[in-house]
């Protein structure tokens, strides 16, 4: 590797920074990783629009994958050569939500990316352990669409969805459109809520059983749905500053569960709470990736995307390189761009 490498860093003023640094060496337990595909998550575009404060210096990306190009002192499960995605959950380790597997509500819990350097960088140093072998048939492009499909994963686990069960999907960005992955992997019937028609195009290629228009036509069928007591699981993937978690609350059947996967930026959002009393609905709270059950949700990520590669790589919409940082950002950023999911390909930097 070279003695200098190209990193994305958060500058003071919020905007993105394309800067020359040394290469650091793998410490005990850590991996180097020459990263090749890296996304731009909507949480990065929460930091880009000044939603939340990012930390000057610090280079973004969480959504990565690469080549092993180094191991430190203590790795066993990976070795030089390898490809790997990474989940990106930093921890303790030695609570006992960690040791039961429950790492994502460690008290310590942080990210790569943003508590430490992450992957928008020609090499980053990651721990070990958060180092997945991509399986066969799964290349960098991929892999880095692990972690955005293991939050749906570990959601629909703990919504307990069923095959023989509809669920409702409110959102088709990049999140929403994963969750139907996940869906569809569970075996349900899955229909989504597409606002733009480029995500109405990429829900019917992902298998979508029915998608519905944010229009007229559209609220007319949402109406259907609610008086047949169709939707047995609602998922709300948007997040932000609207109402769709009580959009999506008041599409359910009595007993059904209300997933919340979407991050809010506002501390206060509606429900309905006589509705969910009256219907005896089950909200259920999902935050990104974990092993509960013995079996990490980011591993059955990437073996969902094995089994759906060719339609999975679509959502990957654009591509750029590291100089084109600031680019890269605007572009997913801007829906009129028929963006879904950006990426960073930090090993093609001339």
């Amino acid at each position: 590797m070279p003695n200098k490498i190209k990193s994305v860093r958060w500058t003071e003023d919020r905007s993105l920074s394309v800067v020359e640094g040394d290469a650091l060496d793998p410490g005990p337990n850590e991996l180097q990783i020459q990263v090749a595909s890296v996304g731009v998550c909507g949480s990065d575009l929460h930091f880009f629009r000044g939603d939340f404060p990012p930390r000057p210096g610090i280079v973004p990306g969480h959504e990565l994958a690469g080549i092993v190009s180094a191991v430190g002192s203590g790795v066993r499960r990976v070795s030089e050569g390898d490809l790997v995605a990474v989940e990106p959950l930093l921890r303790c380790g030695h609570c006992r939500f960690c040791l039961s597997g429950d790492y994502h509500v460690c008290s310590e819990r942080g990210l790569i990316g943003e508590n430490r350097d992450g992957g928008m960088s020609e090499y980053v140093n990651v721990p070990a352990i958060t180092a997945f072998k991509t399986p066969q048939g799964v290349d960098a492009e991929l892999g880095a669409l692990a972690e955005p499909l293991a939050c749906s994963v570990h959601g629909f686990a703990k919504a307990k969805v069923k095959s023989h069960e509809t669920v409702f999907i409110l959102g088709a960005g990049s999140i929403g459109l994963t969750a139907l992955l996940a869906a569809k992997a569970c075996g349900a019937r899955a229909i989504i809520l597409a606002r733009h028609p480029h995500q109405q195009e990429a829900a019917r290629r992902l298998g979508a059983d029915e998608v519905i228009a944010d229009n007229e036509a559209g609220e007319s069928r949402l109406s259907e749905l609610r008086k047949s007591q169709a939707i047995d699981v609602a998922v709300e993937t948007v997040g932000g500053k609207g109402d769709t978690l009580l959009k999506a609350q008041l599409m359910l059947r009595p007993k059904g569960r209300l997933l919340l996967i979407g991050v809010f930026s506002i501390p206060n959002v509606s429900v309905n709470p006589l509705h969910l009393a009256l219907r005896e609905v089950e909200l259920i709270g999902s935050m990104t990736y974990a092993a509960s059950d013995g079996r990490a949700d980011y591993e059955i990520a990437l073996n969902v995307l094995s089994d759906y590669a060719e339609v999975a790589r679509t959502l990957v919409t654009h591509r750029f390189q590291l100089d084109d940082v600031q680019q890269a950002f605007e572009t997913a950023l801007d829906k009129s761009s028929e963006s879904i999911k950006v990426h960073l390909n930090p090993a093609l930097q001339a």
